[in-house]
């Protein structure tokens, strides 16, 4: 569910696509970064009433044939998680295809396109809308199922939890719409899911330590970058495929990205509690070439940055020049790789909670 303030935070990423003409082209070879795995989020296919989360029919045909003749291994996001978690090996060409929301255009225009390619994605419902117009109903969520899709929560009232200040509040409103979500899921399907996405990409370590206690495998937020073997799996990143970038190009470019692994950051929340926010950031450079790293705020070059190299680390703070306007916004780094093969990526979002959306 999208209001008018998430649609612009939406089209701030829009600049982002700025970065893609940025970084040169390059061939496809073996990753640079083995043991990753480049997830993508959906909304909506073919619904071009809302051009912001929606993907063109045509153009997800494209990206689906282009895994299919460059031979990408295509996991549902518990099939990634369980080989993080144990430790097993990932194939070198390996995305995630998660659908955000359940919209009725998913069932009736992705669908049928993931069938006849042989792929499965994980879809996640906030179960108060299914069976509302424009969503699917619990058949359609069954039959889905029966054909190979992946289900898991999105909370019941796609609410704004981090708008409750005080943790106690926010851990309790939190759990009370996930047992709601939980007992529901049971309810319609016979089980309750393991897998979480966060209304609107927002969660912080309240939320994160109450999925994790509440047995969640994982958990999916909306900024963007890579997930790897050493990824914090309650904010897994995905790469948005909705607008601008609901591209057959941008997609090529994103399932080719290495991620940045990182050592420390500080903060360590999301919620702003200064504006604009600075961030200090430990970077593993043995994979990184950081004489070249680059740094956006909301897609354009409008930050202030202080670089310090060690051994085998750098160390970056990071501020925006000016202050960050949206509820939501994303510092990101981007750096080639130092074998040349390709680009590596990190998003850090941050959630100005002054700014309402409901």
């Amino acid at each position: 569910m999208f209001t008018c303030i998430h649609k612009c935070f939406y089209a701030f990423l829009i600049r982002l696509l700025l970065m893609l003409f940025i970084l040169p082209a390059f061939s496809f070879t073996v990753p640079a970064h083995k043991d990753h795995i480049v997830c993508f989020v959906y909304h909506r296919f073919g619904d071009g009433r809302y051009p912001s989360t929606n993907i063109a029919v045509d153009v997800f045909r494209g990206q689906l044939a282009y895994l299919k003749q460059n031979n990408f291994t295509v996991w549902t996001m518990g099939r990634a998680v369980h080989a993080l978690t144990n430790e097993e090996e990932i194939p070198s060409r390996t995305v995630v295809l998660t659908i955000d929301d359940s919209y009725h255009s998913f069932y009736e225009n992705g669908l049928p396109l993931l069938e006849e390619f042989g792929y499965q994605a994980t879809i996640y419902l906030n179960t108060t809308h299914v069976g509302h117009k424009a969503y699917m109903n619990w058949d359609e969520v069954r039959d889905a199922q029966r054909r190979g899709m992946e289900i898991g929560n999105h909370s019941h009232a796609h609410g704004h939890f981090l708008d409750f200040p005080d943790p106690e509040e926010r851990k309790e409103q939190f759990f009370d719409d996930l047992n709601t979500a939980q007992a529901i899921f049971f309810d319609s399907l016979g089980f309750s899911p393991d897998l979480y996405s966060y209304p609107y990409g927002e969660y912080d370590p309240v939320l994160k330590k109450a999925l994790n206690s509440a047995g969640f495998s994982c958990a999916s937020a909306q900024y963007s970058g890579v997930l790897y073997a050493g990824s914090d799996l309650f904010e897994i990143p995905r790469f948005p495929m909705g607008g601008p970038f609901a591209t057959l190009k941008g997609f090529i470019q994103k399932s080719q990205m290495n991620p940045i692994e990182v050592i420390s950051k500080e903060p360590e929340m999301i919620v702003m509690q200064q504006n604009p926010p600075l961030m200090i950031i430990t970077l593993k450079n043995d994979c990184i070439d950081a004489e070249f790293l680059q740094c956006f705020v909301n897609g354009e070059r409008n930050c202030i940055t202080e670089m310090q190299e060690g051994p085998d680390y750098v160390r970056v703070k990071i501020i925006s020049r000016d202050h960050l306007a949206g509820r939501r916004s994303l510092y990101t780094i981007t750096a080639p790789s130092k074998d040349k093969k390709g680009w590596c990526w990190y998003s850090h979002v941050w959630v100005n909670t002054a700014i309402s959306e409901e």
